[in-house]
């Protein structure tokens, strides 16, 4: 038996192979086993307070490492993280999601176990709504081909997928996969690819100006160095959207920031939508992302790089995938005779120093310039969705910059805290998470410092829902208090700190920024305060409300 291929014996290698070295998740009595094996066999699920948080953190790492893993148990595990799971196909993170599910000869007679719904197939179909490929592993003839297929379908759409493990299959032997697990790429029409690539350089040619906004996929595609170098000869600055900060440090000198049409400043949006021509590599064109929709972006002016094919002013070319264009642009680029950038020395952006007044209060203004003057090469940045996520506009994040800046679902950026911190462990994560996301996760602390991430965690105090107020105010936007700096004790690691003026957040920064510990500061702004960025997209969301 011990010679024999299982199931988490294939699943394990699959993805090792993809360089995934392990999963987040909670166990249950239909998943014991299935740990149990995963375990032996090498690969180590990290337990988390709650699998919401577990799914977040799978979410951070697949982001970070191009494929993460939840573990949960049927029904009550997995109908948690529908959420996290729906959040990840909305902004494309090839996530994929192994449930343990009762045993098949246990299902005789339509029995009522626990944790079951309608039926057994009930948590199924939930997730063939928020999956790209799902698979119930129950025949050993195709379990190994069938675990292929799905990892295959989420590299290949980057969607998550769905793998569901009756606990009486666990240990039965599988006959092995027919064929190597091949990621199938969106298929190239090289006669349109050079035809695509043409009319883009003549459109850069004839440009008095460019910029690129560079969107997720460009990301998801692994495309960063190609891109550089195409923004670099196509003389292109670079805007990135909200969920692609991380292909581009904002402290690099072709970087203009985040474009979210009116949530950004005054000079990035002037320098993305006055431009003669814009280079969109991969970007979602949503809601939150594009400001409410208040980016002005004239079609005409557009060279428009999508997954599968690729828009030059109203010319569509077809079976022209962005992985292929945007290294075949760099390099034409490069013999076209534009004038590309010169070397720059110093970033677009300028990066203020934080000048602590004393006992000043705070202000969500100077809040996120305080971060932003503590920011260093050590880190890396997780932002929760609401006011800390339209306010780190004015931010010059210097690596990558995780949020659920699309789907935006509050709570995730302490559990993803975890998932980063493991999948790049030279970068130490630091949180930003308004009051009201932290009461929803922040527990989660206690998990990521047990698996030895020692995260920054900055809450945003606001008293509530600080997004909403600007829109509609009631006491539908008040919660109870929590004294989230006092959590160290209760954990009894760490190190908190309680902030209400500049002096006390620079110094409390400070330290926290210098301590090898888990750190939690609660910084504590005006009740009705907010940024300008906030302001900008409230005043647009207002009116449809």
């Amino acid at each position: 038996m011990a010679d024999e291929l299982t199931i988490p014996l294939h699943l394990a290698q699959r993805l090792r192979e993809r360089g995934v070295e392990f999963g987040f998740g909670i166990v249950g009595d239909y998943a014991l086993r299935l740990f149990t094996d995963l375990e032996q066999d090498g690969f180590h699920i990290k337990v988390t307070a709650d699998e919401q948080g577990a799914a977040f953190a799978a979410d951070a790492y697949a982001r970070l490492r191009g494929l993460g893993v939840v573990a949960v148990t049927y029904g009550v595990g997995g109908l948690k993280i529908a959420n996290t799971v729906a959040g990840a196909w909305a902004e494309q993170v090839p996530l994929l999601v192994i449930s343990g599910a009762p045993g098949l000869r246990e299902r005789a007679g339509d029995v009522m176990l626990h944790h079951k719904i309608k039926n057994f197939d009930s948590q199924l179909a939930v997730f063939e709504e928020l999956t790209i490929a799902q698979a119930v592993l129950a025949n050993p003839a195709i379990a190994a081909d069938e675990i292929d297929r799905v990892i295959a379908e989420v590299l290949s759409e980057q969607r998550p997928g769905y793998l569901e493990i009756p606990r009486d299959m666990v240990e039965v032997p599988i006959a092995p996969p027919r064929g190597k697990l091949r990621q199938h790429l969106p298929i190239v029409n090289e006669a349109h690819l050079e035809a695509a690539v043409e009319d883009a350089i003549d459109h850069l040619r004839d440009s008095e100006s460019s910029v690129m906004h560079l969107g997720v996929m460009a990301w998801r595609r692994g495309l960063g160095p190609e891109v550089i170098a195409a923004a670099q000869w196509a003389n292109a600055p670079v805007a990135t959207s909200s969920l692609s900060r991380g292909v581009l440090s904002e402290r690099h000198p072709l970087s203009l920031g985040v474009y979210m049409g009116a949530v950004s400043p005054a000079e990035v949006v002037d320098k993305v939508e006055n431009a003669a021509t814009i280079v969109s590599v991969g970007v979602l064109n949503t809601d939150l992302t594009m400001g409410a929709f208040t980016a002005h972006l004239d079609p005409n002016r557009r060279i428009d790089v999508h997954d599968d094919e690729v828009t030059v002013g109203m010319r569509t070319y077809k079976e022209v995938p962005l992985w292929a264009f945007v290294p075949a642009l760099a390099e034409a680029a490069g013999k076209a005779g534009l004038h590309p950038l010169d070397p720059i020395s110093a970033p677009m952006r300028t990066r203020h120093p934080f000048d602590a007044q004393p006992g000043k209060p705070l202000s969500v203004a100077r809040f996120i310039t305080a971060i932003d003057a503590h920011l260093d090469e050590r880190h890396g940045l997780l932002v929760d969705p609401g006011e800390c996520l339209f306010a780190s506009v004015d931010l010059t994040s210097p690596n990558w910059c995780l949020a659920s800046a699309y789907y935006a679902t509050m709570g995730y950026a302490v559990p993803a805290s975890l998932g980063a911190g493991l999948a790049q462990p030279e970068l130490r994560p630091v949180v930003l998470v308004g009051d009201g996301a932290f009461a929803m996760t922040g527990l989660e602390a206690a998990s990521v410092r047990f698996h030895g991430v020692k995260p920054v965690i900055v809450v945003l105090d606001n008293e509530g829902y600080g997004t909403q107020r600007p829109m509609m105010d009631g006491s539908y936007n008040d919660i109870p208090h929590i004294s989230a700096e006092k959590l160290p004790d209760v954990f009894g690691v760490g190190h908190g700190w309680l902030a209400t003026t500049e002096d006390e957040l620079d110094a409390a920064l400070t330290e926290a920024m210098a301590t090898d510990e888990l750190c939690i500061i609660r910084a504590v702004v005006p009740k009705h305060d907010r940024s300008p960025a906030l302001t900008r997209l409230t005043d647009a969301l207002k009116k449809r409300v």
